[in-house]
């Protein structure tokens, strides 16, 4: 096991408002809808130790509130046009990781976004 020293982790749920959004944009079967929103993304940030979450995701907030748009409905036009941080806070909850451990052997592959 090696530990990501300089790395912590947002990871990041769906909420209400998010939800009933993407239900305007989804041309999947429920059962199918409900599998994408289950899905959860975890953002790596700068190592913190920091215990107001504001501190970290205020900053980054942005970025990740257009990539999770941007995962659903490419369309920016689309998008809620409202994206402050206080927006944001009300369609997803999120939740700080201050270690990360990885238990792979194997190299890590980054792809660009």
């Amino acid at each position: 096991m090696k530990e990501i020293a300089n790395r912590s982790a947002l990871y990041v749920y769906p909420k209400s408002p998010y939800i009933e959004w993407a239900k305007l944009y989804n041309e999947s079967s429920i059962e199918d809808l409900r599998q994408r929103l289950n899905e959860k993304h975890v953002y790596l940030i700068d190592w913190t130790y920091d215990e107001d979450i504001n501190e970290v995701l205020e900053p980054n907030y942005l970025k990740i509130f257009e990539y999770e748009l941007d995962s659903w409905n490419v369309i920016k036009k689309e998008w809620p046009s409202n994206r402050t941080y206080k927006t944001f806070l009300e369609w997803f909850d999120v939740t700080l990781c201050h270690e990360i451990l990885d238990l792979e052997t194997k190299k890590i592959v980054r792809e660009k976004l």
